[in-house]
């Protein structure tokens, strides 16, 4: 219950004199409560929404399969079964990106796999947080969160691969080391792992843990982009385009989920948006937490609404 995830919502239900009693601080799990009215949550899911449209929206196999069965851009897709199947997946699409089911932030993710021997570590990778793993075609783009509280756009965000600035004496690995350090203090989620994905997107990216960035270089270490592995994120919410808030818009209609984040990549030079993922379970957390708090209070609880 002290993660930032859960006290920007709890900060607000106390400004409104709601109250909050905690089932179970690991998970964590609460209730929030109001002149007779009581309302679970689980970060930003709450009882409202049905176990079934929540496993639809959560599982990323299925959310892809009825995503396209209504007509929005989705990469395809391929739940893996064995290395030769895969491999023709990998043939055909060239590059791909390998990724458990149903975990977020990031966790067991693999992006732009290319050999077979890449792709047999990516399936290991994955199947250390979940055993259902799958393989989805590889689509670049700048990754957009837009979100929704009560079926209205309140929010977007731009996420950037994480990535640290030389300063001409200290190597990559010295520079990911102290900016996690620094970073644990605010949100100890948020820090670039330093594991065997990692090694790899820096082969992928040309750089080494020991090569020593000059003053003022940037230098990404990343392929993914979640905040969860160190990624940065700027709030987007006036400038994001109108068709991409539009289309998000019928996407969560026609998921029949009230508060979700949407998440796209849309390729810089031709504009094309591919949907990627939900979050019917979405973390509020800075810096956009404070302004979605606040209508998903007003959504929970419109008697309070300041």
């Amino acid at each position: 219950m002290n993660s930032i995830y859960t006290t920007t919502i709890t900060r607000e239900a106390r400004k409104r004199g709601i109250h909050i009693e905690v089932i179970d601080p690991l998970t964590p799990i609460f209730v929030l409560r109001h002149k007779g009215k009581s309302i679970r949550c689980y970060n930003a899911l709450t009882d409202r929404v049905g176990s079934v449209t929540f496993q639809m929206t959560q599982n990323k196999r299925l959310a892809n399969g009825f995503l396209k069965s209504c007509g929005f851009p989705v990469p395809a897709q391929k739940l893996f079964t064995d290395l030769v199947t895969a491999g023709r997946f990998l043939k055909r699409y060239r590059r791909i990106v390998v990724k458990p089911c149903s975990q977020w932030g990031g966790r067991g993710v693999s992006v732009g796999v290319k050999t077979v021997a890449e792709l047999a570590g990516a399936v290991r990778f994955a199947k250390q947080f979940e055993e259902e793993v799958i393989l989805e075609q590889y689509v670049e783009g700048v990754d957009y969160r837009l979100i929704f509280v009560d079926f209205k756009y309140v929010a977007a965000i731009r996420r950037q691969a994480a990535r640290v600035e030389g300063n001409g004496r200290d190597s990559i690995r010295k520079l990911v080391q102290v900016k996690n350090r620094r970073e644990r203090r605010v949100d100890p989620s948020h820090i670039i792992p330093i594991d065997s994905e990692t090694d790899r997107n820096l082969r992928v990216l040309g750089v080494s843990w020991d090569q020593v960035p000059a003053a003022g270089q940037v230098v990404r270490v990343r392929l993914t982009t979640n905040y969860h592995t160190g990624g940065d994120v700027e709030v987007v919410t006036r400038t994001v385009s109108r068709k991409l808030v539009a289309l998000a818009r019928r996407a969560v209609k026609a998921l029949g989920v009230p508060v979700i984040g949407i998440d796209f990549l849309v390729n810089e030079e031709t504009g094309r948006p591919w949907l990627i993922e939900l979050s019917p379970d979405l973390a509020i957390s800075p810096p956009e937490g404070d302004e979605v708090a606040r209508h998903f209070m007003d959504f929970l609880f419109p008697e309070t609404k300041r």
